[in-house]
């Protein structure tokens, strides 16, 4: 039996000798039990009233295979327990207040989490309604394909939710779905719920809670790597269970054929429900593989493939994401072009203008070279000239001088020319002849 069922009556007292009884006070009067609902690994459930005089559902932290009861409070077992209980007692308040974060309309609303009696409580809305299973198993119930439809994608709205909020179910089943008095669902018992990044520890691991065909092979496993499509084969489960009207194989047992290479005694539902699309069916054949790898991987990817108007609108949305990208491309291509052309006739027009300037300085050293070519040739002109000229000078003045000397040797009578013994003898020598009043030895 599920939380917040009212129209079931809770299973004989006598069974549950550790529930609290009908009028028994917590949190200091804020909260009145009204009645046992169920039991589960993890703890009880009691329909309660609240200081307000509100209908509530009370969940208490009972791990009953390792408590019990002593005058309301709760307690280990043996020392050996005390520390495992105090351990799961501080998960499940943790876990509360992480799960009191949620808020979606088809997940059940934890609006307190409190402690007393030496244990941690949540209190959640309370959901006027059946669950998933008894209106499968009620033969004047017959569910229309439109509403399965309905309902499976919006318990998918709610696991997208969780799993975006990194937080795993780990417990969906028929009987923890309700749906309530407009037929929409809500998704409730999040005892067994964690959060995918944590690690249990060894009495937490021992409180999993498994449930034969619903559980995926690696919830059996302590440790083992759970993920958002573990969440999914449940619910593929829970949605196989309401077409066939009974639970799968359980996947223990498909994991052991396969192993000894037997057939899977998994019989898939694509091609035997024609009030149903081929994709629907497929979709939860798929969520149903034994290996995660092979299942749906996310709740959004399961609602694209079965809801028509979501996955045309996905389509829609995609081409037209498509197109913007495309013309934003086209965009992207133009401006790209036009920079270029812009690029190449910038560098056109630069050229041009290089090659121009480069033709004005040739032109200029040409006409610079023509000058100093005409400035030499003009130079060499005028040293031609000056040397004619200095030639010319020269010849005059030889000829000038020459017709001087020519005058000068016609008015100076010429002189006495010397004997050659004269020349030859100097003075002295010819003194000395005469030294002495005497002869020269010369003579």
């Amino acid at each position: 039996m599920s939380d917040g069922q009212q129209n079931h009556e809770p299973a004989q007292s006598d069974s549950f000798a550790d529930s609290l009884k009908p009028g028994t006070e917590l949190l200091h009067g804020q909260f009145r039990i009204e009645k046992f609902l169920n039991a589960g690994g993890f703890g009880m459930t009691y329909l309660a009233r609240d200081s307000l005089d509100r209908i509530v559902v009370i969940k208490e932290c009972f791990p009953s295979s390792m408590c019990c009861r002593n005058n309301g409070a709760v307690m280990a077992r043996s020392r050996q327990h005390q520390a495992e209980f105090d351990a799961v007692v501080k998960h499940f308040g943790a876990e509360a207040r992480r799960l009191s974060k949620l808020q979606h309309p088809h997940i059940v609303g934890i609006h307190q989490v409190f402690e007393d009696n030496q244990t941690a409580y949540m209190a959640l809305d309370f959901v006027r309604g059946r669950d998933l299973l008894d209106t499968i198993e009620d033969p004047r119930m017959k569910l229309h394909p439109r509403d399965v439809k309905d309902i499976l994608l919006k318990c998918l709205e709610a696991v997208h939710y969780i799993h975006t909020n990194d937080v795993l179910h780990r417990d969906i089943s028929p009987d923890n779905i309700l749906i309530d008095g407009k037929g929409n669902p809500v998704l409730i018992d999040f005892g067994a719920a964690k959060e995918e990044a944590t690690r249990a520890s060894r009495a937490l691991s021992a409180l999993h809670v498994v449930k034969d065909g619903y559980s995926p092979h690696e919830f059996y496993i302590a440790g083992s790597t759970q993920d958002a499509s573990s969440d999914l084969y449940s619910l593929g489960a829970t949605f196989y269970h309401v077409l066939t009207g009974q639970a799968p194989p359980d996947s223990q047992a498909r994991v052991s054929a396969i192993a000894s290479d037997r057939p899977d005694p998994y019989r898939p539902v694509s091609g035997k429900f024609p009030q149903f699309e081929d994709a629907f069916l497929h979709a939860i054949d798929k969520a149903l593989s034994v290996f995660p790898p092979d299942r749906i991987q996310s709740a959004r990817d399961w609602i694209e493939l079965v809801d028509t108007e979501r996955r045309r609108s996905a389509a829609l949305a995609q081409a037209e994401l498509d197109r913007q990208i495309e013309l934003s491309i086209s965009r992207l291509v133009q401006e790209t072009n036009k920079a270029v052309e812009a690029d190449i006739k910038e560098h056109e027009a630069k050229a041009k203008a290089e090659r121009k300037e480069a033709q004005r300085l040739q032109k200029l050293a040409q006409e610079q070279a023509r000058q100093r070519k005409k400035t030499l040739d003009e130079l060499a002109l005028l040293d031609d000239f000056a040397f004619h000229q200095e030639q010319s000078k020269n010849a005059e003045e030889a000829a000038r001088r020459s017709a001087m000397s020519v005058n000068h040797d016609e008015i100076t009578p010429p002189k006495r020319r010397k004997s050659i013994l004269s020349r030859l003898l100097p003075f002295g020598l010819l003194r000395g002849t005469f030294r002495g009043n005497g002869p020269s030895d010369y003579l």
